[in-house]
């Protein structure tokens, strides 16, 4: 009798995992992802409606899940959501630093408020929520923390000054957490996402103009499907990817290699 071999690199099961952003998009798909691999996914959203609705979808998969809701801004809400999740979990093995928001302006078109907004709730909120992680992750000596960053932090596009900045920004952040936490058994990547068919893209999405752009440039001649990030994130979460720290994926079908 042949006994199965069966591949335990990828399966997520006994941990917990939080997926900032995650009641749409992307975030939704990594989070379900996640859970799909045996993780127990903590939802987040701004308000509570919002990821509570995202988490019960999940359930209704029969995935473990649970949420929390607070603006990334708000430091003193995001310290409580950071204490809820070690009094419920006791624990937390992924971070997903998926949440961030765009200004597609030129920098004339920017005031300083504005600019101020976006620096702050791309960056300095992703270290905060970043920070407050690790101190989780210690307690086990383990912890993997995602960013995703974009193909826009390599490559610029006029009228889209700031949004790139802080993108960039968020690679550095990922090699200084994965220098700083390594030795804690804490590894940091980071994964840059191209042009993927989401709801916030739709209105580009159906525009026939830059549909043929998008196909001129990338090579495989098409947008992501939100689905396509769940490999990436599974591989970088997990024990496949032991050995991987302080790196910047693209998944963008070629599109930033390509001119």
């Amino acid at each position: 009798m042949t006994e199965t071999c069966q591949n335990t690199l990828f399966d997520l099961r006994n941990q917990v995992a939080l997926v900032t952003g995650s009641t749409r998009g992307l975030g939704y798909e990594i989070a379900r992802g996640l859970g799909q691999a045996g993780a127990t996914v903590i939802v987040h959203g701004r308000d509570q409606s919002s990821a509570q609705a995202a988490s019960r979808k999940l359930e209704a998969e029969g995935l473990a899940t649970s949420w929390v809701a607070f603006d990334l801004d708000d430091r003193v809400a995001c310290q409580r959501a950071f204490e809820q999740i070690r009094e419920s979990h006791r624990r937390l093995d992924i971070l997903v630093n998926n949440a961030s928001i765009r200004m597609r302006r030129r920098l004339q078109d920017i005031d300083a408020i504005e600019l101020e907004a976006i620096t702050r709730t791309n960056i300095l909120s992703t270290i905060e929520i970043s920070r407050a992680a690790v101190s989780l992750m210690k307690l086990n000596h383990y912890g993997r923390i995602i960013t995703i960053s974009s193909i826009a932090g390599q490559i610029v596009r006029f009228g889209d000054f700031i949004y790139p900045v802080t993108k960039q920004a968020l690679n550095t952040v990922t090699r200084s957490l994965a220098v700083e936490f390594g030795r804690d058994g804490i590894l940091s990547n980071a994964i840059a996402p191209g042009t993927f068919a989401t709801q916030f893209n739709q209105a580009l999405i159906e525009n026939p103009d830059n549909i043929a752009k998008m196909q001129e440039r990338n090579p495989l001649q098409r947008w992501g499907n939100p689905v396509e990030i769940v490999g990436p994130v599974l591989f970088l979460a997990s024990a496949a990817a032991s050995y991987v720290n302080g790196q910047v994926l693209a998944v963008d079908g070629g599109f930033s290699i390509s001119f």
